[in-house]
């Protein structure tokens, strides 16, 4: 790597495969936080009991289109999906910080202890 290479961007760098890495604070979240497991469980158990929701989803057309109960099924998924993007984003932050604190720490800016 050329001293021009060096201070390239982590998301130029990564840019092909960034939503790889990002994918990969989902699994993490998904096997190692407890509120993020649990919306994440509530999200899937009302889709499992739900085939037209589950349709829905897969862009099938709905004949009969969908009761007032599911209306309220598709709510309640958006506002758990808000919940469960809110602990993702947290956790990129967090990650970001993370990045800049070793960054820093290797271009000698901040001594790590």
């Amino acid at each position: 790597m050329n001293e021009e290479q060096r201070f390239i961007s982590f998301y130029d760098e990564n840019s092909d495969n960034f939503y790889e890495l990002l994918n990969g604070v989902r699994v993490y979240l998904k096997n190692n936080n407890e509120q993020y497991m649990d919306l994440y469980e509530k999200i899937h158990n009302i889709l499992d009991c739900n085939i037209n929701l589950q349709k829905l989803l897969d862009d099938e057309v709905l004949e009969n289109g969908i009761s007032k109960e599911e209306c309220m099924s598709i709510s309640k998924i958006v506002n758990l999906y808000y919940d469960l993007q809110d602990i993702i984003e947290k956790e990129i932050y967090f990650k970001g910080g993370m990045d800049a604190y070793y960054y820093f720490c290797k271009l000698g800016i901040i001594k790590n202890k």
